[in-house]
């Protein structure tokens, strides 16, 4: 491969990190109003003042992530007369910057957009009640961990993305010990930070072995550097040493994605943490790992993905296999036992993780891997929004029930039918019932990995897998249902929900709009999740362009 010359900073690099700048800078403004303006008021007063003063950097940072899409799809018909800083947006193919360790792809710029919208709806969560007394410092760790998801999207090499995974998992780790007058949830923190340091410390020699392996961390040319040689077979037959890396890479991500068995921190981090970042560990934190999980797997890992028409020699496709079914089938299995809003979601989060993991290794072997990786990024998105409503309701319950037992759900269609209504719609998607989106998600992904153009044995596993994913959809129905009965078929207790807040009732309606909107027209969001895939999927090394001497003397 040529040598290239690392190009200097400029103007794009930076203003293509806007969003992040904004956020990160606007943690410290809420923080210092907090210590200072603030300084002496009531609890009250000051949980709405910071709350909403991190709403409005966070609206900030969606309308500067939002101009990229808006300019990419010409949605105003004003990109042919936007030229910013001498660059054409409409025409300029996706930047790779900051020395090609970040991307500006459309990957990046629609999950800069899911995941700050999310973190919308996460801050108005946070205004429903008090739970703490630092606002401020929680506010702004909920901002820096956004930050730290919104580069692991755009990571583009390992030290970047390991970075990046550090900043988000430390922020969390702090956000779960905040409700600091109940004892779990200092417990709950000190779990997850305890297994969280010792999944990083392996993921981090992993990464260490791949760049001992290939001589670089980036991911175009990590997959140039393992592509087999013409007549030489793929995958790690013989090589102890990229097993090994390949093993601890999937501990690493294993614990972000809580995937069995990897999972043991999930079930006490989300009943010991506050609901809203219960919530944004359930889908911001999942949403960005899976992004990046994919990234890794599917591009710079892809040549040890498996030798052909194989699923169980060497390559990391029999290992995603085997924590898929291993996970979908713990995770129902486990949320049947338990009476705890926040614990049953949890063990429901390991059991869509699974099914993640299935289109995941589907998209490993498939001659259709735009199709297959993109029916996994809608299934992301429909799973995000379908969980994030159904944390609103378990932090609906700590507000006005003290508890977050799903008996304490009992009688609230008798006193709230149409948000009861909503809470059902987002049931039936976790499930899988059409015509929710959720149906069509697992549709997608099953579909695509019974499509294996490879041997016998290839179609055979996944057939296999795909029939242990349908049973646990049918097995996962019977714990939403016991939610459902509660609202529907139960009399109200003795302490009746006050009217919900804003915060409370947005994410519910609008997670039931998204599911059975894109249920019934899953187009437009499978059309852009499949665009979206594209650049993860591609072999060829990003353009850079030279700064000073046009040629490079040879190494």
């Amino acid at each position: 491969m040529p040598p290239s010359v690392v190009p200097g900073l400029n103007f794009r690099d930076f203003h293509l990190l806007a969003p992040h700048t904004i956020l990160a800078l606007w943690g410290l403004v809420v923080v210092m109003v907090d210590v200072t303006i603030l300084r002496g008021q009531g609890d009250d007063e000051r949980r709405l003042a910071t709350g909403r003063l991190a709403l409005l950097g966070t609206l900030g940072a969606l309308a500067a992530s939002f101009v990229p899409l808006v300019i990419r799809f010409d949605l105003l018909g004003l990109a042919r007369h936007i030229n910013m800083a001498g660059i054409d947006y409409a025409t300029q193919a996706d930047p790779y910057f900051f020395f090609g360790t970040l991307a500006d792809d459309l990957l990046t710029q629609s999950f800069n957009v899911i995941l700050l919208a999310m973190l919308v709806l996460v801050v108005g969560l946070s205004l429903t009640w008090s739970f703490t007394e630092s606002w401020g410092e929680y506010h702004a760790l909920l901002l820096w961990s956004t930050v730290g998801m919104m580069l692991l999207t755009a990571s583009e090499e390992l030290l970047t993305l390991f970075l990046s995974l550090e900043m988000m998992t430390v922020c969390l780790y702090l956000l779960t010990a905040f409700e600091k007058q109940k004892r779990r949830s200092v417990e709950a923190g000190f779990k997850y930070f305890v297994y969280g340091s010792v999944s990083s410390a392996l993921f981090l020699f992993g990464l260490s072995l791949v760049y001992g392996l290939t001589g670089t961390t980036r991911f175009v040319a990590i997959h140039q550097a393992l592509s087999p040689f013409p007549g030489q077979e793929s995958g790690l037959s013989g090589n102890l040493a990229g097993m090994t890396a390949v093993l601890l890479v999937l501990v690493g991500f294993g614990f972000k994605v809580a995937s069995v068995p990897f999972h043991q921190w999930a079930p006490d981090a989300y009943e010991g943490a506050p609901a809203p970042v219960s919530a944004w560990i359930a889908t911001g934190s999942k949403v960005a790992s899976v992004v990046a999980m994919m990234k890794v797997l599917l591009h710079a890992l892809g040549p040890w993905a498996s030798p052909a028409a194989s699923v169980v020699r060497p390559g990391w496709i029999g290992v995603v296999v085997v924590l898929a079914a291993a996970s979908m089938t713990y995770g129902n299995f486990a949320a049947l036992a338990q009476r705890n809003l926040k614990r049953l979601l949890a063990y429901s989060s390991i059991a869509h993780g699974g099914y993640l993991l299935v289109g995941i290794a589907a998209a490993g072997l498939s001659t259709h891997r735009q199709e297959s990786a993109g029916s996994v990024l809608y299934y992301l998105v429909i799973y995000a929004a379908s969980t994030l409503g159904a944390f609103a309701v378990a932090a609906w319950l700590a507000r006005d029930k003290q508890g977050e037992d799903v008996e304490d759900l009992n009688g609230l269609a008798s006193q709230y039918p149409g948000l009861a209504t909503c809470i059902l719609i987002l049931m039936l998607s976790l499930i899988g019932i059409p015509p929710m989106a959720g149906f069509f998600g697992k549709l997608y992904m099953f579909m695509e990995a019974l499509n294996q153009d490879g041997g016998q044995a290839v179609r055979l596993a996944f057939i296999w897998l795909v029939g242990l994913g349908l049973l646990n959809s049918v097995v996962s129905a019977f714990y939403y249902v016991r939610i459902l009965r509660a609202m529907f078929l139960r009399p109200p207790g003795a302490v009746s929900f006050a009217p919900p807040s804003a915060g409370i009732a947005l994410p519910i309606v609008l997670g039931a709009a998204i599911v059975i909107g894109f249920g019934i027209l899953p187009g437009p969001l499978v059309n852009l999740m499949k665009g979206a895939a594209v650049p993860m999927l591609s072999s060829v090394e990003a353009p850079i362009e030279p700064v000073g001497p046009t040629t490079a003397p040879p190494r």
